[in-house]
């Protein structure tokens, strides 16, 4: 969650372009907010969302049709880091860029282990809670942290990928793209029909890609219209839903290989999602831009801390969002907001303590 320095960084011809970035990290969080809250729902409350199909359809399709929120944070940073212009040295990487994540990792999960403590009565002994933070190590914590890690991994291999884009032109990144989307997100699908595939490439993962991909959209990707960017989104939404529903009513199992980050089709929409956003380079948010702006400078801080409240509300507080009628819409909804709020509040707070500051 790289923040864009100044306006003045913009490569020319690009204006406006520190406003969308601004503009798509800020949407993007309060939809991870809703895929975690839906997701917590479904986990807490199975029995209720299974009470009929359509419900069960509805909840799991908005969680598989909110993947593309996370990859645009990876994109804004490959849009950000990667510029050639960009010098980042190996005293500023680590010092700056790991050294904070490290930082938000070992605080946050120990915030979390005595948390769990607290709120869990059956975890409060001394050796429970030392294996909770000996398991910050492991990665083994809540949930959501698991995208710490990964930046973690991707800011190792920044200086290699910045000696790529240095001299790289625009096929050389298409080609990238191509051998990545190919081996990380298309083949992988052939598991769908059983049919195994004795090919691969030795890079271990999609987030790579999506640190390229947000470059890629960033340079070149003004080509396009942004009606092409549109039609991007809503063709991999569409797909999404439509996929979701025969997952479910014909209990494909097989068809969960494309609900996931390495997904073509969420691929597809949140190309179409960040490429629209580049593309406007933010005026289309004119009205709102401040109020955007001021949620991205708290963005990291959220979605570090989102989740203590959205458990809170579920498991301390009890609180069940179907009691509201219309398929738990609106309880879900009501769940968003609070522990969004909460979170932005509690980020406010933490910027002004010590321990935190250097993180948030």
């Amino acid at each position: 969650m790289d923040r864009y320095p100044t306006s003045e960084n913009a490569p020319a011809g690009q204006p406006g372009r520190s406003a969308a970035f601004e503009c798509l990290r800020a949407v993007a969080c309060l939809f991870i907010v809703l895929l975690h809250t839906t997701d917590a729902t479904s986990q807490m409350y199975p029995m209720l969302v299974n009470m009929s199909f359509w419900q069960a359809a509805g909840t799991r399709a908005a969680i598989n049709e909110l993947y593309w929120a996370v990859p645009c944070f990876i994109m804004v940073t490959g849009a950000l880091l990667l510029q050639p212009s960009r010098q980042i040295g190996y005293k500023k990487l680590f010092s700056k860029y790991i050294a904070r994540v490290l930082k938000a990792i070992v605080v946050f999960g120990v915030l979390f282990a005595v948390l769990e403590a607290i709120f869990n009565p059956s975890m409060r002994t001394w050796s429970v809670f030392l294996g909770g933070v000996a398991e910050v190590f492991t990665g083994n914590t809540w949930a959501h942290m698991w995208y710490l890690y990964c930046l973690v991994g991707l800011y190792l291999l920044l200086p290699l990928y910045k000696a790529f884009t240095a001299t790289a032109v625009e096929r050389d990144v298409r080609y990238l793209l191509i051998v990545y989307g190919l081996f990380q997100s298309l083949l992988p699908l052939l598991g769908i029909w059983n049919i195994p595939c004795g090919f691969t490439i030795h890079m271990a993962s999609i987030y790579p890609f999506w640190l390229f991909l947000g470059y890629y959209l960033y340079a070149w990707g003004g080509r396009l219209p942004r009606g092409a960017y549109s039609a991007m989104a809503l063709a991999g939404t569409a797909a999404l839903a439509a996929l979701t529903y025969v997952r479910l009513r014909w209990n494909v199992e097989a068809l969960d290989r494309l609900f996931s980050y390495s997904s073509p089709l969420v691929i597809l929409q949140a190309a179409g999602v960040a490429g629209w956003f580049f593309r406007c380079g933010g005026e289309r948010f004119a009205p709102v831009k401040k109020v955007l702006a001021n949620i991205d400078r708290h963005s990291f801080g959220i979605y570090l801390i989102h989740m203590a409240y959205v458990r809170l509300i579920y498991k301390h507080l009890h609180f069940v969002p179907y009691s509201l009628g219309l398929g738990g819409v609106p309880g879900i909804l009501l769940v968003v907001l609070a522990a969004f709020a909460a979170a932005y509040v509690t980020d406010m707070v933490m910027k002004k303590l010590p321990v935190f500051r250097s993180i948030v």
